[in-house]
């Protein structure tokens, strides 16, 4: 067998510890609240993964968190909450979709236990021994906690019963949020064949969807958050003050992530 399949047999059973761990953790916490649960859970299963992040030493072996925990922190909310609408298992679907999906393409691009994010290989050059204590509160925990933000809209949601009027006006989010992950999907696809074909060491994609956006890929993810919030307020319009999770997500991308990608493509020198 080769090292990268090898690889990811490892990462399966890290998440599968870490899943256990966070079931474990919901099982026994002394609280009955249930976002606090979920919270703690959440967590400990970053902590799980940051274990094997130090005695693998590779960070990127916390990628795979952003797309899988969604899936299953609504799953946990979705049944929780009693015998769930056909609209939540709707939502819950487009939520599967994009984490298989996302999780599929981290997959197509990672080369195994050697390969690590770039980001995380800077982060390891500017705070040299205090790498780990970085590692943990910058690429492990704060995405965490974005990711559990993000989902607010959805947890309220959960809370109330959907009225055959709301059900038709969920009917937006679910083509938005779809549209969402298929303009990511397209994009991410567009930027792997463009690596692949070995052009992406001297030219810029300007191909495809990339040719309508700069950062598809990235558009695409913060939309697909904003198709959850857009849900919530189908359900009660109430909840318009959960908009604090998409936009915390979209801060993340503008102020973090795209201006990481910038820097990065600066230092590349094109034709």
């Amino acid at each position: 067998m080769k090292q990268k399949p090898k690889d990811l047999i490892v990462i399966l059973i890290i998440y599968l510890i870490a899943l256990a761990s966070a079931v474990l953790t919901l099982k026994y916490v002394p609280t009955t609240d249930m976002l606090w649960k979920t919270a703690l859970a959440v967590v400990v299963a970053t902590a799980v993964v940051f274990v094997f992040s130090m005695i693998y030493k590779n960070s990127s072996v916390f990628d795979p968190y952003w797309s899988a925990a969604p899936v299953f922190i609504v799953f946990y909310w979705l049944f929780q909450t009693g015998e769930p609408d056909f609209l939540f298992k709707a939502i819950w679907a487009l939520i599967i979709i994009w984490g298989v999906r996302l999780t599929w393409n981290w997959i197509l691009r990672w080369d195994g236990m050697e390969d690590e994010d770039w980001r995380y290989v800077n982060i390891k050059k500017k705070t040299g021994k205090l790498y780990w204590l970085a590692s943990f509160l910058a690429i492990h925990l704060l995405p965490t906690v974005f990711v559990f933000v993000g989902l607010m809209p959805m947890y309220y949601a959960l809370q109330l019963e959907v009225s055959a009027f709301d059900s038709w006006l969920a009917l937006f989010p679910f083509m938005f949020t779809l549209t969402a992950i298929l303009l990511e999907k397209t994009a991410d696809d567009q930027l792997r064949r463009h690596i692949k074909s070995g052009k992406g060491k001297n030219y810029r994609i300007q191909t495809g969807v990339w040719t309508l956006f700069k950062y598809p890929n990235y558009i695409g993810e913060m939309a697909f958050w904003w198709g959850l919030y857009l849900f919530a307020i189908a359900v009660d319009r109430s909840l318009w003050w959960t908009v604090f999770g998409p936009a915390s997500i979209t801060l993340l991308f503008m102020f973090i992530s795209i201006p990481m990608m910038k820097k990065r493509l600066l230092n590349k020198t094109y034709n």
